[in-house]
């Protein structure tokens, strides 16, 4: 993932592209469907090769995916709390408060999205709080437009970026609140129903003599130009806005108040979030509290500084109950600079924990193996902190359509200093896998590779998730007298050479000998056909642009170039056979070599700061999608019945009080009613109040 104005980013794309980016795999079962658990098994690993630092990968345990039900092209789909049980009863409790600290946040990211996200959900919520006296045909429409807006986080799709379209129209919505009494501002009306109003989220391609930041919607920037900010210098980069008034820039903090600081943007909000923040901290371990301690005194404050104190304590190990909260992400700044607001919640899987921390421990031998110049290879080099876990809360920018796996922090300076920490998101690569892996192999796969993509599935995907976070984000070294963070120099490009970047690290490593040697894969002809494995998920990708042809989404860029960088050198193909497209990977070891010296070469952009290499590649490879080759990965979807995007949503956790009603202990159970799991986050709003 990326934050501050970085780019670091969050997922897997190249290998399991429906687990990272903000929005995954459509629509199958309706909410009456059965649970489901067919999540592949991959073979048994062998035993650890001597001298080996970790026993083999333990085979994905059996899943409970229970479709909850498809709104709009959008399945929900819910999976167990596995391990809470294993918790203490004051580690339980630490995760009640964490949870509710992101769920009380979560409104924050959709007011980030555009500024008529928050006003159009309060607005359906004060409708749908008079259900009873709404038209039934109205009501029913509401009732799944509220749905939306809670799975996208305002009025655009959380993928494309694209506007949706209520499928009421102006007119029906106007005669309810008429008839309710509620008034609705003409200015939401147009951002709801009107395609020329706030069209897409970010808009990185604009066309000549438009501005991005104009064109966008994001609600970062309100009466200001690029032209504007060439010699601005914003103090609040990730937790602030920009916003014109009187001819003047002024830098609109959020932060909740306190400690000296006025209420800002999102005051209420973030209080909200403090307090629980605050409750967690009272039963929290001690060197948890630490951490905790500069974050609730940065949400209130807003100062920069209290964040990265925040991140060097919370850097230093993997906690019990462990958590990702602020502003974070960029990925909705054309500029890269302000974060969204994401909250989660995890907690450690036992079983799959091993391979990734072996992973962790060598990160050092497995730096020296990447195939970029010695001088920008790290020579001291801190363990990071990693873990494989369970999401108990997934919000704002992190749910619910929640990525596959994380690097943090984002800021170049304090990884290279203080290290990283590293998650992979079990409860959401499972969930995709029960739902979608079989089916996507057997028809996207070529003949001769099926059946070892099918024997090698989980351990590939939990091997891509692991080197892309853990040795992908966190390796490498930049030219000392670099003028400033690479994510700045390197703007609007940067996101996609991340992501590309720590994928192509997978790619590379999962060739190692020492891959096999730790466990992380059971053996090397699951090594030899991961290429195969990866161009799979590069075609099926495609259909993450379901219109047009214009590729804006950052991991889908990365593995554009990927793809068309590797075909260029001849390592991979399209071919039709028997009507349907596949890219067919012509020999493993090219391929291998061909991926390697794309990561020397994003590396080296990276390291210098050569913004015009970068935006050559992404101009030639990563702009544009083969709009014939997409329409046929959606038609060859629909006829499997395959969801192509998927929201995971989190368990229940409810608190056991004790005769004070103090929190004592937690109970976590597995969502079973998408509307309850709605109700509830509102319910949580309205208790905070």
């Amino acid at each position: 993932m990326r934050r501050q104005h970085t780019a670091a980013a969050l997922a897997l794309c190249a290998v399991l592209q429906s687990a990272c980016s903000p929005t995954p795999p459509p629509a199958g079962p309706s909410s009456t469907a059965p649970p489901q658990s067919a999540a592949p098994a991959a073979s048994a690993a062998p035993a650890s090769a001597p001298g080996s630092a970790v026993a083999s990968a333990a085979p994905a345990p059996a899943s409970n995916v229970q479709v909850l039900e498809e709104v709009a092209g959008v399945t929900a789909a819910s999976y167990e709390p596995r391990g809470f049980d294993k918790l203490t009863a004051s580690q339980r409790a630490v995760a009640y408060h964490l949870a509710q600290a992101a769920l009380a946040g979560d409104p924050l990211f959709t007011m980030q999205t555009s500024r008529y996200g928050w006003p159009a959900t309060q607005l359906v919520m004060q409708l749908l709080a008079q259900k009873s006296e709404l038209d039934p045909a109205l009501r029913g429409k509401l009732v799944t437009f509220r749905k939306m807006l809670f799975l996208h986080h305002g009025i655009h799709d959380a993928r494309t970026g694209q506007k949706l379209v209520p499928s009421f129209s102006r007119q029906e919505l106007e005669a309810a609140a008429k008839a309710l009494k509620i008034a609705i501002p003409n200015d939401l009306l147009a951002g709801l129903f009107d395609p020329k109003v706030a069209p897409v989220v970010t808009n990185k391609t604009p066309g000549k003599g438009k501005d991005p930041l104009v064109e966008s919607a994001a609600n970062h920037y309100e009466g200001v130009s690029s032209k504007d900010l060439e010699k601005f210098k914003e103090k609040y980069e990730l937790n602030g806005r920009i916003v014109k008034k009187a001819g003047r820039l002024v830098e609109e903090i959020y932060r909740a108040g306190g400690d000296g600081a006025q209420p800002g943007v999102g005051a209420a909000e973030l209080g909200r979030v403090v307090k629980h923040l605050e409750d967690a901290r009272a039963l929290a371990p001690a060197a948890q509290q630490g951490a905790l301690r500069h974050l609730i005194r940065y949400l209130k404050t807003g100062q920069p500084d209290e964040f990265t104190d925040h991140d060097i304590a919370w850097l230093k190990q993997v906690f019990p109950v462990d958590y990702i909260l602020g502003f974070i992400e960029t990925y909705t700044d054309v500029r890269a600079r302000k974060g969204g607001f994401e909250g989660l919640v995890f907690i450690p899987d036992p079983d799959r924990d091993p391979p990734l921390q072996a992973v962790a421990r060598n990160a050092q031998y497995f730096e020296q193996k990447l195939p970029w110049e010695a001088k920008w290879k790290r020579d001291a080099f801190q363990a990071p902190a990693a873990a494989a876990v369970i999401a108990l809360a997934a919000t704002g920018d992190g749910g619910p359509f929640t990525f596959g796996g994380v690097n943090l922090p984002n800021a170049q300076a304090l990884r290279e200093k203080y290290g990283s920490k590293n998650f992979v998101i079990l409860s959401t690569m499972d969930t995709r896998v029960a739902l979608t892996f079989d089916k996507t192999v057997d028809e996207f796969a070529p003949a001769e590779v099926r059946a070892e993509i099918h024997r090698c599935g989980n351990a590939m995907m939990l091997a891509a998730v692991s080197f892309h976070e853990v040795t992908g984000h966190g390796s490498g070294k930049v030219n000392p007298d670099l003028k400033g963070d690479p994510a700045e120099l390197l703007a609007p490009y940067y996101a996609a050479l991340e992501e590309g970047r720590a994928s192509r690290v997978a790619d590379w490593l999962a060739g190692d000998a020492k891959t096999v040697e730790l466990g992380m894969l059971p053996d090397a002809g699951c090594a030899r056909v991961f290429p195969a494995y990866t161009a799979m998920m590069q075609l099926t990708m495609l259909k993450s642009v379901p219109q047009g042809d214009v590729a804006e989404e950052d991991h889908l860029r990365a593995e554009l170039i990927a793809f068309g960088w590797v075909k260029d050198k001849g390592a991979v193909a399209a071919e039709t056979r028997d009507g349907k497209t596949f890219f067919v990977v012509k020999d493993p070891d090219a391929w291998r070599r061909a991926s390697g010296e794309l990561l020397a070469e994003l590396h080296r952009i990276k390291a210098t700061g050569d913004r015009e290499a970068l935006k050559a590649l992404v101009e030639k490879y990563g702009t544009r999608i083969n709009p014939a080759w997409r329409d046929e990965v959606l038609a060859r979807l629909k006829a499997l019945s395959l969801p192509r995007n998927i929201a995971t949503i989190p368990p229940m956790i409810k608190p056991i009080l004790d005769a004070d009603g103090r929190v004592v202990d937690a109970t976590a159970e597995q969502t079973t009613s998408l509307d309850a799991y709605i109700a509830a986050l509102e319910k949580s709003w309205a208790d905070a109040d």
